[in-house]
């Protein structure tokens, strides 16, 4: 059974209390598919016992100490991501194309003279991105058997109507109880109250026959979303070679965290001559944008047991965040007598605290002497210990940190890679990641099968090398997930389809001396 998302109605939730956060907003911050350099992606990220990867290093921070050299390095990226729908017959298709940084830094590797003991260490300044939130949703249908102003209105019964009228003496969010769908929709004149009421309501999309309420005619609905934004990781790192056997490394990471959500929701009448209310068209537009720090340690360690095998395994403390979010609702109308309005709410505003699960994770990577490496990973994160927490005090999200308990489970990750050398200056390579679904119940839903492959070249330049990779990712399996555009009412809200589609190019510019 597929997860079923109410897209438009997400603003409702924002708008209708003092907390907008919940359970999914942890699992969205908490989650990781890191982009690193074009190296370690186009292996799968599959670096915890690999090392010497300026991307790997954030996979496992014992990645420094495996260096030789030192090393400046730069990832540009492109990400390309979007969704298929298929809605009341309709079939629609969106896409997001952003260019950002998924890598940047140095690692600087220096001899200790010595021949055991510590022989090497290491130190880097870099960022790698952790996660990416480019995305793009697109839908269209028509319909004459449910709404969204009538959902509104369905959800409005029981809230006096004067205390939801903006006035200079009336503050209708407080004053009403009232979610601002509501509140912007009476005010724009799409919601009408039933004769000889004041807190039972119908939509400027329903007609009133008796005491029977009906959609008045056929409606072309449109849903458009977007979103940007990543989680970006500065990571101080030192790492130590023992006597070429031991490497070990710790991290200190600092993350910057964005995300912009925007929406719009339309509702067009076919023909306006069918709704008595001559009802034209509306259009609701929600805003919401997340920014926040984070930090975190993170240790591991690479050991050598032959020349030929390598194991590793890290573990990282949970990050903890602060997070201020802002949010804003608008409403337009416009009818046939030429009547129209435009409605914005105040914009809100509010911070809080996020600790995200702790996260470990082992490896073994088979070196091929001179060409090449496979290794394999395993890592594992639990999200149910998720933590929302208020930004001044401990207490006020009880209810939500019970619901990621329910909602979420532990995550395996499995990721597996593999680089041959065709010559000295020339590498291919190829990957493939495994996230299993962090949602409870159905094991596929939320699960997403990751593929790559790579190619690097290498030019001497006397005593230093300037290389280039590139990486071409693509997530396979398109994950699906059921939604709906907005609440039911006394009829079902009808129900579509989504296929999460998209693919990433990373350019790796570097040089080691």
């Amino acid at each position: 059974m597929l997860r079923k998302f109410i897209l438009a109605g997400a603003a409702m939730f924002a708008a209708a209390g003092l907390y907008a956060q919940n359970a999914y907003d942890a699992l969205r911050f908490s989650e990781q598919y890191a982009e690193g350099t074009a190296r370690s992606v186009a292996m799968g990220n599959a670096f915890v016992a690999v090392g010497g990867d300026m991307g790997g290093i954030s996979i496992n921070p014992a990645s420094s100490a495996v260096y030789r050299y030192s090393e400046f390095m730069f990832t540009p990226t492109v990400t390309v991501a979007g969704m298929e729908s298929d809605y009341l017959g309709f079939s629609s298709s969106a896409n997001k194309t952003r260019a950002g940084v998924a890598n940047f830094g140095y690692v600087g590797s220096y001899s200790t003279g010595k021949n055991s003991g510590l022989v090497s260490w290491s130190v880097g300044l870099l960022l790698n991105k952790q996660n990416n939130f480019t995305g793009a949703r697109k839908v269209y249908g028509q319909t004459d058997a449910s709404s969204w102003l009538a959902s509104v209105a369905y959800n409005t019964d029981g809230i006096y109507a004067p205390n939801m009228d903006f006035t200079d003496h009336n503050d209708p969010f407080y004053s009403s109880n009232a979610s601002w769908n509501s509140i912007l929709a009476w005010n724009a004149s799409l919601l009408d109250t039933l004769p000889g009421t004041s807190d039972l309501y119908y939509a400027a999309t329903e007609n009133l026959y008796g005491n029977d309420i009906t959609v008045g005619g056929e409606l072309a609905q449109r849903f458009n979303a977007e979103s940007v934004g990543n989680v970006t990781e500065a990571v101080i790192n030192w790492g130590g070679n023992f006597s070429d056997k031991l490497f070990v490394g710790v991290n200190l990471g600092i993350q910057s965290i964005m995300y912009k959500y925007e929406e719009m929701m339309q509702e067009e009448a076919l023909n306006s001559s069918d709704f008595q209310s001559g009802f034209n068209y509306f259009s609701y537009g929600y805003r919401y944008k997340a920014t926040g720090t984070g930090i975190n340690l993170k240790a591991g360690l690479i050991y050598l047991p032959a020349n030929w095998l390598r194991l590793g395994a890290s573990i990282s403390t949970p990050t903890w965040m602060y997070l201020s979010e802002e949010w804003e609702n608008g409403v337009n109308s416009e009818f046939s007598d030429g009547y129209s309005q435009r409605i914005i709410s105040p914009l809100g505003t509010y911070n809080y605290r996020l600790n995200t699960p702790f996260r470990w994770n082992v490896g073994a990577a088979v070196m091929l002497g001179s060409r090449g490496v496979i290794s394999a990973d395993y890592e594992s994160v639990d999200y149910t210990k998720a933590k929302l927490k208020d930004a001044d005090y401990e207490f006020g999200y009880d209810v939500e940190n019970s619901d990621i308990r329910k909602l979420f489970v532990k995550q395996d990750i499995f990721r597996v890679g593999a680089e041959i050398n065709v010559n000295p200056a020339f590498a291919v390579r190829a990957g493939y990641q495994h996230y299993s679904s962090p949602y409870a119940g159905d094991s596929s839903e939320g699960e997403r099968n990751i593929g790559s492959i790579g190619a690097g070249y290498v030019w001497p330049c006397g005593a230093s090398d300037l290389f280039v990779d590139l990486t071409y990712q693509q997530l396979l399996n398109n994950p699906e997930e059921g939604f709906t555009l907005y609440n039911d009412t006394t009829v079902p809200a009808p129900a579509g389809m989504s296929k999460m589609k998209g693919w990433k190019l990373l350019l790796s510019v570097g040089f080691r001396f």
